[in-house]
């Protein structure tokens, strides 16, 4: 069946997206909106334009998933919530690659950015190393679809992920949940809220999660340095949070956290039987869950530069958000700042053999200031105005230690990274009968010092590089909507995205990539109807995207350079039905056109690709001209082209003061590549998951059981793939086996 073919057969079989009744109201406090029918689709508000809206008025692409909603589909992580979510792809690499509509990032160094902006209770957060994270105490997670350069700014090419925890309450609460699962999984998690005095309310929150590894490692030894189980999970975190009113009209709210997860890392495991320690009748292990793999820690050459463990992501924030409520007008103010500590440590080869191993090491220290005002109240005229600064230091350690056959030594690359950006930005709309008009600018100035230091004992090499980059862009939007009735919103959009270049710290010598710009063209509709027991939205779009940053492994080095035009088209369909009071069908599906325009490059794993002499023919310095190979028409990586998501859910009262549910959820992920070489060996084929829950509960709510199940047919398949950089002259895939199936039984209380 083609393509267009599945994509009709989707859009009449699903039924909408997994989309909760949230609001938030001026102090940041989350509750239900009811429609008028109690037994319809409830009314979603979001602030993904700065202001409370509903989902159904916001001229966007937006996904709002709720605390509840996590819970009851047992997404602990970000990695999880991608399946729910159209159009977004979050897999494990040596950071976490967060991919909405075709467009993130492939850099993995301090050098680079995230295509998708994260935000954690209105602060940003710079690193792409905490892009997979486990939730806690969250009251909604937010996803906004597009490039979102006029509100957000900086880093928000692909989209944005909202994080909005639960806030303090007035009255005293305890709530928590312990849940218990195969592979010995326990998580623990606990909240305490309510009022300390008049205007003072405290909510603090915790998590500890800890579980067996996925994947068995019999390397010899291994166990005394903590390794012989792969892919674990070990991590707690506390989150307080203080809420004052100083005075009717101004509103403090102080938040820090702490995160802390030791886990191991995945195992990376070679796909490839034509290689010799992986052939049929190689003495080392050939299972998805055994493997033999050694994690050397020592760096031949250079004793004094190491990593501390094999995976680790430390974080401590503090966030402190100001508003005051005028006449007419809000003004916010979001202050924080936040350090970042990453280790991560793979066994390059696969052998249990000293051959080639990779370390990395990043810490990161960040302040970031946001002001805005804008208007309120219900006139046609709404106005908002901002301003964002952001500096970060970073520093780097990316060291390549090398066995016997490779003369016991090292390669190490020591890199840092500052950066320091401004915007302002101003957006107004205004409303006539039914038709509403949006423009707004943002204008991007950005700075970035960087410094790299090449060590290479065995080649006698200490190379020392800087260099410094800036950028500046303005990022307009413009939006028409016409709402004919109120249950029915028709919308045009055009957007601009940016992201800023930097620099590649994994490579020698220091090279520079540009910054990468993208209009985007969006039409959409937003319905409701049938007595608000039916919803559906629907959108459309087209990217024009210039100068992407992407990466490729060659010679154990990484290069980031951009490709010269991408063309990126798509729909998105979201639905929601309530047949009968109690049943609830959901589900969502996207389809995905993501091809290369033009990217010039060369490929030392294929020297015999075709090359294209028209546009991709280069002068050198001597007058000299050469020849690379042009990927126009290939696939960008990390684009599905087609994903779908159905759930059904049943509520029901039990007698004697209970309640039930029962849900089932169905996902499906397309082919996609890992490569821009489109090599079907770094390819993911397409793949069916299905997840299920059952629960009941006290009437009340005070308690709740519930038993659950993810990938419950324990579906085998890679969650992502790459080209080893072991031998340069062989595609070598190397990638991370998908988490097996998971169950578990969860106990809830709330008082």
């Amino acid at each position: 069946m083609n393509q267009a073919l599945r994509l009709s057969a989707a859009l009449l079989a699903t039924t909408a997206m997994p989309t909760v009744a949230m609001a938030q109201d001026s102090t940041g406090t989350a509750e239900e909106q009811p429609v008028a029918d109690t037994a319809g689709v409830k009314e979603i508000i979001v602030t993904a334009q700065r202001r409370s809206d509903t989902i159904q008025d916001t001229p966007l692409s937006i996904s709002a998933v709720t605390g509840d909603d996590l819970s009851r589909s047992s997404i602990f992580d970000t990695e999880a919530l991608a399946a729910s979510v159209p159009g977004l792809v979050i897999q494990r690499d040596v950071v976490g690659k967060v991919v909405i509509r075709g467009i993130g990032t492939e850099n993995f160094t301090v050098g680079g950015d995230p295509g998708v902006a994260t935000y954690v209770d209105g602060a940003y957060i710079a690193r792409s190393s905490a892009g997979i994270f486990d939730f806690f105490d969250v009251e909604r997670v937010e996803v906004l679809r597009g490039p979102q350069g006029t509100l957000y700014g900086r880093n928000a090419t692909g989209g944005v992920i909202n994080v909005i925890s639960k806030a303090p309450t007035e009255d005293l609460e305890v709530r928590g949940t312990l849940t218990y699962g195969n592979y010995d999984t326990m998580r623990a998690e606990a909240a305490v809220s309510g009022p300390i005095t008049d205007g003072v309310r405290v909510r603090v929150a915790g998590l500890y999660s800890k579980r067996d590894g996925f994947t068995r490692n019999i390397f010899p030894g291994i166990e005394a340095r903590g390794l012989d189980e792969l892919d674990t999970k070990d991590l707690w975190a506390v989150r307080a949070r203080v809420d004052v009113d100083l005075g009717e009209r101004l509103k403090l709210e102080v938040i820090g956290d702490i995160y802390r997860d030791d886990s191991n890392p995945p195992a990376f495991w070679y796909p490839d039987n034509t290689l010799p320690w992986q052939s049929p009748t190689s003495v080392f292990p050939r299972g998805l869950r055994t493997i033999s793999q050694g994690y050397e820690t020592a760096t031949p050459g250079l004793p004094n530069l190491r990593v501390g463990q094999a995976n680790r992501q430390d974080q401590n924030g503090i966030t402190g958000r100001l508003t005051y409520e005028g006449d007419g007008f809000l003004i916010t103010s979001v202050t924080a700042w936040r350090d970042i500590g990453f280790d991560w440590i793979n066994d390059g080869d696969g052998l249990s053999d000293f051959l080639v191993v990779y370390f990395q090491r990043d810490e990161s220290e960040q302040f970031s200031q946001d002001l805005q005002i804008a208007s309120s109240g219900d006139g046609p005229f709404k106005w908002i105005l901002g301003a964002s600064y952001l500096t970060e230091d970073s520093d780097g350690l990316y060291a390549i230690p090398l066995g016997p056959a490779f003369g016991n030594s090292t390669i190490a690359y020591l890199g840092t990274n500052e950066t320091e950006a401004f915007g302002v930005f101003a957006e107004g709309s205004y409303t006539f009968g039914d038709l509403t008009v949006t423009a707004g600018l943002r204008y991007a100035d950005e700075k970035k010092d960087a410094t790299l230091n090449y060590l290479f004992p065995l080649a006698g090499l200490n190379l020392n590089y800087a260099e410094s980059l800036s950028f500046n862009a303005l990022t307009p939007r413009f939006v028409l909507e016409y709402q004919p009735r109120e249950d029915l919103n028709f919308y045009a959009s055009a957007t601009r995205g940016f992201k800023s270049g930097g620099f590649s710290l994994l490579d020698n010598p220091l090279n520079a990539f540009d910054a990468e710009k993208v209009w985007a063209y969006e039409v959409g509709m937003k319905s409701q109807f049938a007595n608000d027991r039916v919803r559906f939205n629907l959108a459309g779009f087209l990217y024009d995207y210039t100068d992407q940053q992407l990466s490729q492994v060659t010679n154990l080095a990484t290069l980031t350079s951009n490709a010269g035009s991408s063309t990126i088209w798509g729909i998105e369909g979201e639905f929601v039905v309530i047949p009968t009071p109690g049943l609830r069908l959901e589900g969502n599906v996207a389809y995905l056109n993501a091809k290369f325009d033009e990217f010039c490059t060369t490929d030392s794993r294929n020297p015999a690709l075709p090359r294209d002499p028209t546009n991709c023919t280069f002068t050198n310095g001597a007058g000299g001209t050469f020849v690379t190979s042009n990927l126009a028409g290939n696939r960008l990586p990390r684009a599905p082209d087609l994903t779908a998501f159905v759930a059904a859910t049943y509520e029901t009262a039990l007698g004697n003061n209970l309640d039930g549910f029962v849900r089932a959820e169905w996902q499906f992920t397309g082919d996609q590549f890992f490569s821009v070489f489109n090599r079907p060996n770094i390819a993911q084929p397409g793949y069916h998951l299905f997840n299920a829950s059952a629960g009941i509960s006290s009437a009340d709510k005070t308690w709740n059981v519930q038993v659950w199940g993810r990938n419950i047919f324990d579906k085998e398949y890679f969650s992502n793939l790459f080209e080893s950089g072991v031998l340069d002259f062989l595609v070598i895939p190397q990638g991370f086996v998908a988490p097996p199936a998971a169950y578990g039984v969860t106990v809830g209380f709330n008082f």
